[in-house]
């Protein structure tokens, strides 16, 4: 038997044990039963609570969820698609089985010293940079909020780049199998958004090869590579149908595609193919904001006050102001001013990343540093979003896909990434570079782009007013005020206050500018050593890592901390246990909603899916809601309490809001909710969604429905009123509701649930209907007289159809694995 080369694998164990050690110390809580405060898992739990419960009762989670927005598909908040030969065991493996969140760390730095091996970076430099990247300050950010998906999406992404660098290199076989099983990890994270980003990268890459190829006349290896490319990324693609099918099916209907009103409208900000633009380039970043991967705290670091309380020339400002004036002005201490409204943390790298990047920009191999640059500029443009509207704009309405996605600053994680490979590729061309005299000239010219940026940083210290939007509205709002001698006192106060709040945020910029040149002063002399042969090169790589991770672990502590995590017990209490009010609302067993408001109307809309762990409710949280439920919330529900008529139709049946005296949560039943079903009386019909919609303002919706002119020929009811009619609810099972009806004359009938046509079927007596959209949102039917049994299935051909692909596409990827890892062996063996 042959003997293992401890030589060389000890490294990679040592690479392993440091990542899983860093992990471990970093998330001590967590291995101590503790769990994060995440809002948005908290929400999720929430919304899916419901199909849980399903689950257990049923063995199978549901494909429709009544939890939230009068009920939308359950695949877009949970979703288990049944795969024999799923490949996604091999996560629990990639990451030993560590807790949340310690495995997100581990796995990202796993993924990421992978890419640098495939890159010939050694070891030290591998596990350096890895630890640098999963670090990177907006990962642990992320996770504090609960983006999950997003974090893991991201610890994938290395090595996904790694395998089809693989490919590249022309390691067809091992390249092919990688690439295939990254792209299903990457994909079946479930974040689009990042998998795009990841396609972004993928396209510079690609580019940069086929001009490298084209230009060596090695148009053999670019056919190999390129067609195994597109074929492991086909396997990769099939492995995760379900979630993509029924997503890209989803899309068609949801905000991201759209709303059919948006023409009719006439806003040139509306769409009918994507997200509207206002909505879309929220989040966007100042055009000098980026520094801020640079320099952590350069607009602020968060929302928070981020300077000591004792040290504030702010907060000191507030205790000299009368109580009133200083208490009103406390909501205004945040120190971020950047573009985006508020953050929880800075997009932070390391000054000593950045600083390694820069330099790979003057002396990296063409072939990799040229792509970078641009992948880097390019997507730093477009986390302009707003702020740099005409490119923005173009790019919105031309470039495939885009206007399916919001937020242009999250696109930072794209230079976040290519900074990190960059800086890894830098460190090992420096320490693999023999004629020192050549390199150091090299190095003198990086460090001149290097101090080029540091003076832009100054200049943008000096030119700056420190103001974000919200101050400037405030100079407004104090300006607007009638009374000239309150006007008087208050302008000066606020401008006073303004003034000491932007000196923190000067305080903030200068400290962290000097302190991110402390940490490239570090570097730059240990490589500075290194050339002058004063130290080797595994003492420069290990100066240069452990001052890197110092750098990056000292700004993540103050955003992600011991803090953060409390008791399983208590998180529990605190979120989900049911209140007085919840408790009053379940001695109800019908099928009713809740209109919850004690966040606000829009709160009720856009954060609040905590109602949905113990109901059914109108409201929720979902970035991809119905366009035609975004449409009702906008034109009808936003007009609370003037929307009486649509919340009774919706069944709305029990309203939760604050008592008008103490503020305190309390219960208003609605005793004119339409409940589950009923007949009416008439149909009216429009013209056009906008007329349909117009029409519901009005309508009495007990007696009357309103139907596109579009669908008239779908109802049949005589003119001819049975008083005697009935209809009601026997069971509703999510994707499978029961009705029975009796009549003595044919009537229309209005369902209480969701229009959805991507799934949902109708049957009297086991006979197939077709559904009228009806109120703009809801179910309609023609039901004959006599008595009937009437049902609804959702049975989405978009979920079933892509079970076997997905099964078939997984037992590809494990052959494709097998076969890879047999024929390393063997070529191993040989060698």
């Amino acid at each position: 038997m042959k003997k293992i080369n401890w030589k060389l694998v000890l490294p990679h164990i040592i690479a392993v044990a440091i990542f899983a050690i860093v992990a471990i110390i970093y998330c001590k809580p967590a291995l101590e039963g503790k769990v994060l405060q995440q809002d948005d898992t908290t929400q999720w739990k929430a919304m899916a609570q419901s199909s849980f419960e399903f689950k257990e009762k049923h063995g199978h989670f549901p494909l429709w969820t009544n939890s939230m927005f009068s009920g939308m598909p359950a695949y877009q908040i949970a979703l288990e698609a049944e795969n024999p030969l799923s490949i996604h065991y091999i996560n629990n493996v990639l990451t030993l089985g560590l807790p949340n969140p310690a495995h997100f760390f581990f796995l990202a730095c796993i993924c990421f010293y992978f890419l640098a091996l495939i890159l010939r970076c050694n070891p030290y430099v591998a596990v350096s940079t890895a630890l640098a990247y999963a670090y990177c300050t907006y990962n642990p950010i992320i996770i504090a909020a609960g983006h999950e998906t997003k974090m893991l999406a991201l610890a994938y992404l290395p090595a996904l780049i790694g395998s089809i660098i693989l490919l590249f290199n022309k390691k067809y076989i091992i390249g092919t199998a990688l690439t295939a099983f990254f792209t299903a990890t990457l994909i079946a994270a479930n974040h689009l958004q990042i998998t795009y980003y990841a396609l972004i990268i993928i396209v510079f890459m690609s580019v940069a090869f086929l001009v490298d190829t084209i230009r060596n006349k090695n148009y053999k290896h670019l056919i190999m590579a390129a067609g195994l490319s597109i074929f492991a990324a086909l396997i990769g693609v099939g492995v995760n149908a379900v979630i993509l099918k029924t997503t890209s099916e989803y899309g068609q209907y949801s905000i991201r595609g759209g709303s059919v009103l948006a023409e009719e409208k006439g806003k040139g900000n509306a769409t009918k193919t994507g997200l509207n633009k206002d909505y879309a380039f929220s989040y966007s970043l100042y055009k000098t904001e980026p520094l801020a991967m640079m320099i952590p705290r350069v607009y602020g670091g968060s929302s928070g006050l981020e300077v000591k309380e004792e040290e504030s020339k702010a907060i000191e400002k507030l205790r000299e102001l009368p109580p009133q004036l200083a208490q009103e002005l406390q909501n205004y201490l945040g120190a971020y001013w950047g573009g985006i409204g508020g953050t929880s943390g800075p997009p932070y790298i390391g000054a000593i990343i950045c600083f390694l990047a820069l330099i790979g920009f003057v002396i990296v191999d063409k072939k990799y540093r040229w792509w970078i640059l641009c992948a880097c500029l390019f997507t730093i443009m477009l986390s302009w979003g707003k702020y740099f509207d005409g490119f923005n704009s173009w790019m919105l309405n031309n470039l495939p896909m885009y206007n399916k996605f919001r937020a242009p600053s999250m696109i930072l994680v794209i230079p976040t990434f290519l900074m990190c490979m960059l800086a890894a590729l830098s460190l090992q061309k420096i320490i693999d570079t023999e004629n020192k005299d050549s390199l150091f000239q090299q190095y003198k010219k990086g460090l001149y782009v290097v101090a080029g940026l540091l003076v832009f940083a100054v200049l943008v210290y000096f030119s700056s007013d420190f103001m974000n939007e919200t101050d400037k509205a405030l100079l407004k709002q104090v300006g607007d005020i009638q009374d000239a001698q309150q006007k008087a006192s208050i302008t000066e106060a606020v401008k006073s206050f303004l003034n000491a709040l932007k000196e923190d945020r000067k305080s903030l910029f200068m400290d962290d500018l000097l302190r991110s040149i402390g940490f490239m002063l570090v570097a730059a002399i240990a490589i500075w050593a290194f050339i002058k042969s004063k130290i080797s090169s595994l003492v420069t790589v290990i100066v240069i890592g452990a001052f890197a991770f110092i750098d990056v672990i000292n700004v993540d502590l103050k955003y992600f901390n011991a803090d953060k995590f409390e008791d399983a017990a208590d998180y529990s209490d605190a979120n989900f246990k049911a209140t007085p009010i919840d408790l009053a609302i379940n001695q109800d067993t019908s099928h009713y909603r809740v209109f919850n408001l004690m966040k606000g109307i829009q709160g009720a809309f856009n954060a609040d899916a905590k109602s949905a762990y113990h109901h059914n409710s109108i409201g929720g949280y979902h970035a991809a809601k119905l366009s035609i439920y975004q449409d009702l919330i906008e034109n009808q529900l936003y007009n609370f309490p003037n929307c009486l008529p649509v919340m009774n139709m919706l069944n709305a049946k029990y309203v939760i809001q604050p008592d008008p005296q103490t503020g305190e949560a309390s219960l208003y039943p609605n005793p004119t909710a339409l409940g589950n079903c009923w007949f009416v009386k008439g149909v009216i019909f429009k013209q056009g969604p906008r007329a349909v919609m117009n029409t519901l303002t009005s309508l009495n919706t007990k007696d009357s429905a309103v139907v596109d002119e579009a669908q008239k020929n779908l109802v049949k009811f005589d003119a001819t009123i049975d008083s005697s009619a009935s209809i009601s609810l026997i069971k509703n099972e999510n994707d499978y509701i029961e009705y029975v009806s009796k009549s003595n004359s044919s009537n229309f009938a209005v369902f209480s649930e969701i229009y959805y046509p991507a799934g949902w079927k109708a049957y009297i007596d086991g006979k197939e209907v077709e559904i009228v959209k009806t109120n703009y949102v809801l179910r309609g039917l023609s039901v004959p007289a006599g008595e009937h049994k009437i049902t609804f299935e959702f049975k989405p051909s978009s979920f079933y159809s892509s079970l076997t692909i997905g099964t078939i596409s997984s037992g590809i990827i494990w052959l494709l694995l097998i076969g890879a890892a047999f024929l390393t062996y063997k070529e191993n063996k040989k060698k």
